[in-house]
């Protein structure tokens, strides 16, 4: 390739707020393939200046959140090879790489029933090609649980001539002025209402609108957002149980899938494009207060995870509980006890840097509250199985590349 055909666009106007952690991604990979792209961000608007870029022969590929087929087609007839990443619109013509968004609303089912809901409500605009398959996740995610409560009541039926369960389906929300009247209709009923949100934004118009009326998250209602917006928290007033999207492992297997391309003409490996969102469950989607209290705990010592100070104890005061109740609330939510949660955490933390980072182990350790090394890595050893610097050459060899970052 000529120099001039190693540049690299990476198009994203959806939300600025990722557009860092994309661009991450896509940097972490080109550094770790060793790669010689020049990096071009591309951002509002982008379509333009990405054309006449690639009719100038400037661009060796474009990485992208697409508008539609026919866009990309236009692109890919100028000879740039394209990857599009998430499901803005549905674009067939090329690979996609991004959230898997139908699980992301099988999960929301699954929770919601978890916590007790006993009927469902899906809010969101219908424009949006990844609100669609949230949507169609959720319906399936419905069901499958429907199915299941279907067969135990068939078995019950057998023994005792009891009816099985009806399906009650799920009613749709959609923003705009004519939500209030909507929300009214959905409190028809005295049942608790499991209501997933397609983005966190929604999520919070619905929960202000809902305390206006006097309905309560965690009483009347639990929501569920997507985005993980912590400003869309502090607008609501209260925690938003929200999914946390992989935006760097998006930007990561995304420059990934484009350089197979170019090698290739397609993608070789066997590379798992779509990744799973994490659920952050939060005051918004807990019932009992037990459930809370273990949440709280749960997120509080995951984002401590490297202050070497951090045990039950502080744990316990952090929330605001004596341990027992501390034991009971993760017993209930987790099955756990606290200290068994908390080593789980600072395991899995510590693995999936050795999986997706360069760091030292030094570093690996100290970020999952081990500051000397020798402790570090004898507690690993003892956990895993392995020392660090095995498990690390183990994951990255070549056969385990394509889940580098999919975790």
């Amino acid at each position: 390739m000529k120099p001039s055909e190693k540049t690299v666009a990476i198009a994203f106007d959806l939300n600025f707020r990722h557009a860092a952690e994309i661009f991450s991604g896509v940097s972490d990979y080109v550094a770790e393939a060793r790669l010689d792209w020049q990096l071009m961000p591309l951002n509002f608007g982008f379509e333009a200046r990405l054309m006449e870029l690639a009719r100038s022969g400037q661009l060796a590929g474009a990485l992208g959140t697409f508008v539609s087929d026919g866009w990309v087609e236009g692109l890919l007839e100028t000879g740039v090879p394209a990857i599009n990443m998430f499901n803005f619109s549905k674009i067939e013509c090329v690979p996609n790489v991004g959230p898997d968004d139908f699980a992301t609303g099988e999960a929301a089912a699954q929770h919601l029933h978890t916590q007790g809901a006993q009927r469902f409500a899906f809010f969101g605009a219908d424009g949006v090609y990844y609100t669609r398959l949230r949507e169609a996740g959720f319906r399936a995610g419905l069901m499958q649980h429907e199915d299941a409560a279907s067969a135990a009541s068939l078995q019950i039926q057998r023994s005792s001539a009891a009816m099985p369960i009806a399906s009650k389906g799920i009613q749709i929300l959609r923003p705009g002025p004519g939500l209030s009247a909507q929300l009214d209709a959905l409190q028809g009923a005295a049942e608790l209402i499991g209501i997933f949100c397609s983005n966190d934004l929604c999520a919070r118009e619905l929960i202000t609108l809902a305390r206006q009326k006097g309905i309560h998250c965690g009483k009347d209602i639990l929501v569920v957002g997507v985005d993980n917006d912590p400003s869309e928290s502090i607008f609501a007033g209260i925690g938003i149980s929200s999914f946390k999207q992989p935006i760097r492992e998006t930007g990561y297997l995304a420059a990934k899938a484009l350089r197979e391309t170019l090698a290739y003409g397609h993608i070789q490996s066997d590379l798992q494009l779509q990744t799973r969102a994490q659920l952050i469950p939060r005051e918004s989607s807990l019932a009992s207060n037990r459930a809370r209290i273990g949440q709280q705990a749960a997120n509080w010592l995951k984002e401590n995870l490297a202050d070497p100070e951090l045990d039950v104890s502080a744990l316990a005061r952090r929330v605001g509980v004596s341990r027992r109740s501390l034991e009971l609330a993760t017993k209930e939510q987790f099955g756990q006890s606290p200290y068994t949660l908390l080593a789980q955490a600072r395991l899995t933390h510590a693995q999936h840097l050795l999986r997706t980072t360069r760091l030292p182990i030094m570093e690996v350790g100290k970020r999952s509250g081990y500051p000397e090394q020798h402790h570090f890595s004898a507690w690993f050893k003892k956990q895993s199985g392995l020392a660090p610097k095995v498990y690390r050459l183990l994951k990255t060899s070549p056969t385990h590349l394509a889940s580098v970052s999919a975790s």
